[in-house]
């Protein structure tokens, strides 16, 4: 199926890290990592962090940043999947570039085992209390949103009331001026937007108390938290035997603005208006409700109950089953995984959900999470099968847990689809992809990066089910809305028109494809640099169906050319640099040297026998 590629920074190499900390240095590589595993340009990325193209180029090169930029350059270039751990890497990286660990002095040579077990176990702590640091801001910010948010509504409420009580003095009069002329019909309208009014008075009345009471309620809960906070950061400092540092402060979050929504026309349309504006009102009353709510009823994100004992504490309980343990396991197995041993972290992490669902209950969050990092592990592993039915019984339970609409299970079922596809059952998953694209649009909206993505894994797999034709026109489609919402040259566009050229040749039109091919490579050129991965496969696909098109010669020569670029920049041995010398073989025999080709081939063949081994069926093909 084809995949979407991946662009440094849009082609442009980065340069030096300019920083004599060596760990403000791995913070900035790790970031620089995220943002050309995403494909994303500074210019992008500008637009969705709250810092500008500068701001963020000074930083990635090796200024320490502010944690609220660690958080929006994650959340902006990290699948939704992978973000939770991305998270956790990047804050105890951060902390490490504010507080530099102090050398220890080893006067005794090699610790003891006791002195290592103790080790871990801080470490551990340190970890946990840095992820209970980051749930504390986070939940302050919201806190102070939604008292900024509330004291915002007092000021509207107020005004809606001189309003109102303007409103009610003016129908007074008018309602008698009425009563005294006799006029029944206009004197019964009038009476109805008076009692309206009236009604709308005591509601507005209503709404102020309750606003008023929230952004009480925040400000103390604020309080709280930010003493909280102070409380991590000192023990963090004592942990690693620095001196207090400054905290980091987060900026305010976007005021959330509720749409306004008009009803039909009526004879009282402003006190439609004022209904529309009370019914905003109560939903913002009730949105800071539902978050102070949380915060002090232990609802989401275990409230200001955050760590389960005192970072201090001396209780030696079941080590295994600690949440300090548990995340440090967690971050480990990933850390394997992504050093490449995927079988590894599939064990690891096999163990981690049986002791996360003793410690944490099977529906807690992280557990599901474990379960959904262990099912791409497992396929990463090589058994796509047993991944696929893994995720499976994910979306059972975070549909139950989470709801059917939560992100969390829209992106277990676009993974379960897409592993269902590379299991064998490409219908399937073709069938499983169009109902997540569905959902996708109707909770996240049809512009939404996740429902883009949803939309070309099913153009992918509607080819793979046999229609190379709808395949072509979906990817058409697509093409028109990524450069409308991504801009021409984001990757996914780039990638998403290579999709569009393959089907289109797989349809049927090679000449076209060809065509659509070359100026591809003219624009990947441009944006990517002439020794992007992506340009080299474009040139190949391009080098195909120029000989499909009927131009074996030329399909020969710009194999040749592809050839010599392979081997220098992938090395003469790599699979790639291999298939385009299968590729340039088949063409010079198509063009009519069957000698030529007879000796590429048995060049080739040896050079696959040395790489592969005799038994590998490559290894012998002409």
């Amino acid at each position: 199926m084809p995949a979407a590629g991946k662009s440094g920074g849009g082609g442009r190499p980065w340069g030096p890290i300019q920083t004599d900390s060596p760990h403000a240095r791995q913070l900035a590589e790790f970031l620089r990592k995220r943002v050309d595993e995403s494909g994303k340009t500074l210019a992008r990325l500008a637009t969705e962090v709250p810092f500008s193209k500068s701001q963020i180029s000074v930083y990635l090169g090796g200024k320490i940043p502010p944690q609220h930029f660690v958080t929006g350059i994650v959340n902006a270039t990290v699948p939704a999947p992978l973000r939770e751990r991305r998270h956790s890497e990047a804050s105890r990286l951060l902390y490490d570039a504010l507080h530099p660990p102090k050398p220890a002095t080893d006067t005794a040579g090699r610790p003891s085992g006791s002195d290592v077990v103790d080790l871990v176990q801080v470490q551990a702590r340190q970890i946990e209390a840095l992820d209970s640091l980051n749930r504390s801001l986070e939940q302050r910010e919201e806190l102070r949103q939604a008292a900024e948010n509330s004291a915002k509504l007092v000021m509207v409420l107020l005004r809606m009331i001189h309003t109102l009580q303007d409103r009610v003095a003016g129908l007074t009069k008018e309602r008698d001026q009425l009563a005294r002329a006799g006029g029944t019909g206009a004197l019964a309208a009038v009476q109805r937007k008076l009692t309206r009014a009236e009604s709308q008075t005591e509601k507005a009345r209503e709404e102020l108390e309750r606003a008023e009471e929230k952004q009480r309620q925040a400000e103390e809960l604020a309080a709280r938290l930010q003493n909280r906070i102070e409380e991590l950061t000192d023990d963090l400092d004592r942990l690693r035997g620095d001196e207090p540092s400054p905290h980091d402060h987060l900026p305010g979050l976007v005021t959330v603005v509720l749409p306004h929504v008009r009803g039909p026309v009526s004879e009282d349309p402003e006190g439609d208006d004022i209904d529309a504006t009370l019914v905003r009102a109560s939903a913002i009353n009730d949105t800071v409700g539902r978050i102070t709510t949380e915060l002090t009823e232990g609802g989401p994100g275990a409230g200001l109950n955050i760590l389960d004992n005192p970072l201090t504490s001396t209780n030696a309980q079941d080590k295994l089953l600690t949440r300090q343990a548990l995340t440090a396991r967690a971050i480990e197995a990933e850390r394997i995984g992504e050093a490449g041993d995927a079988a590894a972290a599939r064990d690891l992490y096999t163990v981690l959900i049986a002791d996360r669902t003793r410690a944490l209950g099977p529906d807690h969050p992280h557990t599901l999470t474990n379960r959904h990092n262990h099912a791409y592990w497992t396929m990463e592993a090589g058994d796509v099968t047993t991944a696929r039915d893994l995720c499976g019984m994910v979306i059972a339970d975070r549909t139950r847990v989470l709801g059917p609409d939560h992100p969390d299970t829209l992106t277990t079922r676009n993974n379960h689809a897409n592993w269902t596809g590379d299991a064998g059952d490409v219908t399937t998953a073709r069938d499983l992809c169009g109902m997540v694209i569905a959902d996708r649009t109707r909770v996240l909206g049809p512009d939404h990066p996740q429902t883009l993505e949803a939309r070309g894994d099913h153009t992918g797999w509607t080819g793979e089910a046999g229609d190379a034709a709808a395949a072509r026109d979906l990817c058409s489609q697509l093409i028109a809305d990524r450069t409308r919402i991504l801009g021409p040259d984001h990757p996914d566009t780039l990638s998403t028109r290579n999709n569009h050229a393959s089907w289109t040749g797989r349809a049927g039109d090679a000449a076209r494809a060809r065509d659509l091919y070359a100026v591809l490579i003219a624009d990947r050129t441009r944006v990517l640099g002439p020794d992007h991965p992506d340009i080299l496969l474009a040139r190949s696909n391009h080098a195909v169906w120029t000989g499909e098109a009927g131009d074996a010669a030329t399909a020969r020569d710009l194999s040749t050319v592809l050839i010599a670029d392979r081997t220098r920049i992938l090395g003469p041995d790599h699979p790639d640099t291999l298939t385009t010398r299968s590729n340039h073989a088949h063409w010079t025999k198509r063009a009519g040297d069957r000698a030529r080709a007879r000796t590429l081939s048995a060049a080739l063949a040896a050079d696959r026998t040395r790489i592969l081994g005799t038994n590998d069926p490559k290894s012998s093909a002409s």
